[in-house]
């Protein structure tokens, strides 16, 4: 039969709609397209599904017959099975159905109008009446039981929740957990949490825009359906048992991401960060995405790119161009932010997060970087590249660290010498890393003393890395005077201010003392009560620590900023939690208006060029401390160009 010939969209602002024909299961899809406007295209449903999916296994032919203008059918070939069976299944046994599918709607072929339509993402899901979540097939037929399990949840997470609260009740999760068994319920149909939050279609990148709106959205797998808004609210609802989901590897966290991200978040709440669009594209690094320009192309429709708020990058007027590599693309974000806000660089910088492997050892000869920076295929080690991803970045939108100060930023981009964009910026250098651990994991804050006496990482890297004997409260912090068990663990934690974000609490009224006995609880309870391993005056503080919800430990915080990232200490004693690349020899780094600071690599040749290692904490230099040396002469004005 005839290839299905599309008509081209000639007129601004138009979408192309698929009447789907009814019919049986095995019936051939049939349908036809239309060309409507975006602002005023009537009742239709928008479909969700993943690319790469499994589909029908009767070895039926993965195409729609589509009728032409004169009525004559023309074949147009489906790339893949998920959608041929997403569509047998959704279509209407007795009349038509409306849909938006990619695949249909958009001439694939034509990588000019795919960039075109991109801009309408958005709006299309946004505006549909529906949004049909196909998760696949279900030949081992655990759809059902799965649903039934969220269903029994959002029962022992909300309406008891709402019985206890009207006896007056305590409403924390330990009481919720102790009164109905619900952690031992959770640990014995774990299995179907997985087979559910496993499932492919809730790692695919598109549907962050697909999904993230207002929109009434249906869950369909197989046979069995659910409310994306059931699902999204009990998976919230678990984000409480965050050491229960840990120990069970239970990624519920990813589908509460995904929920209403493209709707404005209460300016309240640590979610005002998604008011930041380079927030955003580093919080959805972890998705799957066919193409890698579409880590920063699906979210071009995102509020973030034209809400003018305090923590937005300002306007962001990139436009989808699948004509330009993904490098050019990643490097074009860079460098145009930078020049139209320079105070959003501090979280572009941020989000540089390298493989050990990726940048060359400070021991390198000058021959072997300038090989390197000729690389087409390689970014400037300033660029943040969109495919990696190691975790939160330290410098979120609302986190309080102000190691800049009050000084403003001086960065301006370089044509140099090479082929990539040269970043300048001033600042000042403050020491020189001398000692690093290996990268750390989660598990590292988890583990508890073993019966062998093994020790615990953060054992090892008090005694190792800050050469500590005892845990106490006695030996001093020389950079600031301060308890070096309170700096030490503070470092470890990012100064524990994901805490304060997510709790709403405005971090300067949280006083040291709160940290401190929450960092004693931790040691004593991991450390274990083996005599000369802690000091009497820390068990005392460790006492004094108000109850905490699982949640709210000290563990949590550690390991969400210390995963993936090592520990470190300098010359002059500098505790610092720097990148996973981070080695002796590098120099870390306070540049103007940026509010951490950052770890660089020295190149060869002594020409004050540099490659950007990554963001860091390090005690001491977090509230300015660095800009009053500076005003004291103890420290001096740099420029660094970083390639």
């Amino acid at each position: 039969m005839e290839k299905y010939r599309y008509r081209p969209l000639s007129e601004k602002g138009t979408i192309r709609l698929l009447t789907l024909d009814p019919g049986k299961l095995n019936d051939p899809l049939r349908g036809e397209l239309s060309i409507v406007s975006v602002a005023s295209a009537g009742s239709y449903e928008a479909l969700s599904y993943v690319w790469a999916g499994s589909g029908l296994s009767d070895g039926s032919a993965n195409e729609i017959f589509l009728r032409n203008s004169d009525n004559k059918e023309a074949l147009l070939v489906l790339r893949g099975s998920s959608i041929t069976a997403a569509l047998r299944y959704l279509r209407l046994p007795d009349r038509p159905r409306r849909i938006w599918a990619d695949q249909c709607c958009i001439n694939q072929e034509d990588l000019v109008e795919r960039s075109q339509q991109v801009q309408f993402m958005d709006r299309i899901y946004r505006d549909a009446t529906h949004v049909l979540v196909w998760l696949g097939l279900d030949p081992e037929n655990k759809a059902e039981s799965c649903f039934k399990l969220i269903r029994k949840l959002d029962f022992l997470l909300g309406g008891l929740n709402d019985s206890m609260a009207a006896h007056g009740q305590d409403l924390s999760p330990r009481t919720v957990s102790s009164t109905e068994g619900l952690e031992t319920y959770i640990s014995e149909n774990h299995k179907d949490l997985h087979a559910l939050t496993d499932h492919a279609w809730f790692r695919r990148g598109w549907i962050v825009q697909e999904i993230g709106t207002s929109t009434p959205a249906t869950m369909h797998w197989g046979d069995a359906r659910i409310e994306w808004d059931l699902l999204a609210t009990v998976c919230n609802r678990l984000k409480g048992y965050h050491r229960l989901r840990n120990a069970l590897g239970i990624s519920t966290s990813d589908i509460s991401f995904l929920y209403r991200r493209f709707i404005p978040p209460d300016d309240n709440t640590h979610h005002a960060n998604r008011y930041n669009f380079i927030y955003e594209l580093q919080r959805s690094r972890h998705l799957q995405f066919s193409d890698d320009r579409d880590r920063v192309f699906a979210f071009l429709g995102h509020f973030s790119t034209h809400l003018m708020h305090p923590l937005s990058c300002g306007r962001i007027s990139i436009t989808a161009d699948y004509t330009k590599s993904v490098e050019q693309t990643y490097i074009d974000v860079a460098v145009r932010i930078i020049k139209e806000n320079p105070t959003a660089a501090y979280i572009l910088l941020a989000s540089v997060q390298h493989p050990i492997s990726n940048l060359p050892s400070a021991k390198s000869s000058w021959e072997t970087v300038s090989d390197l920076l000729k690389d087409e295929h390689r970014l400037p080690s300033w660029v943040p590249d969109w495919r990696r991803s190691d975790g939160i970045i330290l410098a979120e939108p609302i986190c309080p660290h102000r190691a800049h100060g009050d000084s403003a930023p001086s960065i301006t981009i370089l044509e140099g010498d090479i082929r990539l964009p040269v970043l300048q910026v001033h600042g000042m250098v403050i020491d020189t890393i001398e000692a690093c651990s290996r990268q750390l994991v989660s598990e590292d804050f988890y583990r508890k003393k073993s019966s062998d006496h093994r020790t615990t990482m953060v054992e090892r890297l008090w005694h190792e890395v800050c050469q500590k004997g005892q845990f106490n409260l006695d030996d001093t912090y020389h950079p600031t005077g301060d308890t070096a068990f309170f700096a030490f663990m503070q470092t470890l934690s990012n100064g524990c201010v994901q805490a304060a974000g997510h709790n709403s609490v405005p971090y300067h009224e949280v006083p040291d003392r709160v940290w401190l006995e929450k960092a004693a609880r931790y040691i004593v309870s991991t450390v274990g009560t083996n005599s000369g391993k802690i000091s009497p005056a820390l068990y005392k503080m460790a006492e004094m620590a108000e109850d905490e919800s699982d949640s709210d430990e000290w563990s949590r915080w550690a390991t969400s900023a210390a995963d993936s990232r090592v520990f470190a200490s300098t010359k002059k004693g500098h505790f610092v939690l720097g990148p996973a690349a981070l080695e002796p020899g590098d120099v870390v780094c306070v540049f103007f208006g940026v509010k951490v600071p950052f770890c660089l690599r020295p190149l060869p040749g002594g020409d004050n060029r540099y490659q950007l290692v990554g963001e860091c904490y390090v005690h001491g230099l977090m509230k300015g401390e660095a800009m009053d040396s500076l005003a004291h002469t103890r420290l001096v004005k740099k420029v660094f160009e970083v390639v």
